[in-house]
């Protein structure tokens, strides 16, 4: 997530400019320029494995989806493509029947996307069409697939649950929200038999996978200030849980951390987010609004910081490996050390901007960037 944050009142589109977190002021104030890429000595080198084209996904929030044997990614034309991990090779297109804004979502036997006409739509893992339905809104975040369920949170911030064979929907989650809030996109996270989802206003809410019923509700940040702009507080990125924690970053707030099973505060610690959190049970890794990078220890003490890639909206990180990996404006990869926050090595995809967060496959980084440039990289060392 990154390179595009909106505002919307009640549904209706306020301001689309660049990222705040590139440096841009709220109505147009002054961009920030990027910093130069600074000289480093390579600790380790970059391969790419494979890459290919699978369309522009530019004015979208499009995101891979990974599974054990294959990589899923989608264009803003619609095309839905399946692409072999090891080779690089695409192994089907299909269709969605419309321009695509949210996707993609997969476990591995059922492929989903979102069209810009608010339809869901469910693929096969062999590219046929499973079935379609249409949404109460439309939606950015991609779709979540598993335990026999396919989850959806629209842009009015309903969360609907289908049944992944059929396209029956069981059930609908919705709450009151602020009279402003972020079109930015988020990821909900599955936690035993709950899903997780941020909402604006910083709230965390677990919801039962059976019945749509919230089971816990954690505050990320609570909103401050006197304006509505000033009060926004939207859970950015995906929620992510590891070890027990189920850990959210929020605009103008915080990264905070709680038991995934019952929201119990476990730590807190205050930064004006730019993008979601990464943690791999060591660490939590985070992006500044202005693009600096955060790493907390999993009981919250701070660890390091890195501000050399100050405004170059940075995409949610990946740590991977005793590595910490961000996408940047200009189609960079930077590797980073979990351990300290030195540069390990970059490498250069096209010069479009990565939007999509890095995911892993076995060791390896599955980048996307706007252009639709898909690469798997190595990190060799």
């Amino acid at each position: 997530m990154h390179a595009r944050i909106d505002f919307v009142r009640r549904g209706a589109l306020l301001v689309a400019l660049a990222s705040l977190a590139a440096g841009c002021g709220l109505f147009g104030a002054k961009k920030t320029p990027p910093s130069p890429l600074s000289e480093f000595a390579p600790a380790a080198a970059v391969i790419t494995a494979w890459r290919l084209s699978v369309g522009s996904g530019k004015g979208t929030f499009l995101q891979p989806a990974v599974a054990e044997n294959a990589i899923y990614a989608a264009a803003a034309n619609g095309t839905v493509l399946r692409v072999d991990p090891v080779s690089g090779a695409v192994l089907w297109r299909a269709e969605a029947g419309g321009r695509v804004t949210a996707g993609v979502g997969s476990d591995g036997f059922r492929v989903a996307v979102v069209t810009v006409r608010g339809e869901l739509v469910v693929f096969d893992a062999d590219g046929s069409a499973r079935w379609r339905a249409q949404l109460t809104s439309d939606a950015i975040d991609p779709p979540l697939v598993g335990r026999g369920l396919v989850l959806v949170r629209t842009t009015d911030h309903r969360v609907a649950a289908y049944e992944a064979d059929s396209g029956k929907r069981r059930w609908i989650y919705s709450r009151q929200l602020p009279a402003l809030t972020l079109r930015a996109a988020a990821e909900m996270a599955f936690a035993g038999d709950n899903v997780l989802v941020g909402f604006p206003g910083g709230r965390v809410v677990a919801v039962s996978l059976a019945n749509g019923a919230a089971r816990w509700e954690a505050t990320i940040s609570e909103p401050r200030g006197t304006t509505e702009v000033e009060r926004l507080a939207d859970v950015l990125g995906p929620v992510v849980v590891q070890g027990g924690l189920a850990c959210a970053a929020s605009f103008q707030g915080r990264v905070t951390c709680a038991d995934a099973g019952t929201g119990t505060l476990r730590w807190s610690r205050e930064l004006a987010a730019g993008a979601g959190v990464a943690s791999d049970g060591r660490g939590v890794y985070a992006v500044e609004a202005t693009s600096q990078l955060h790493a907390f220890a999993i009981d919250g003490a701070s660890l390091w910081r890195n501000d050399r890639l100050a405004h170059r909206a940075l995409t949610t990180p990946l740590a991977l490996a005793g590595a910490v990996v961000v996408g940047d404006l200009a189609g960079y990869v930077h590797f980073l050390t979990a351990a300290e926050g030195s540069f390990m090595a970059r490498v250069q995809l096209d010069s479009s901007a990565i939007t999509a967060r890095p995911m892993a496959w076995n060791d390896n980084v599955v980048v996307l960037t706007s252009d639709g440039t898909l690469a798997l990289l190595t990190l060799r060392r």
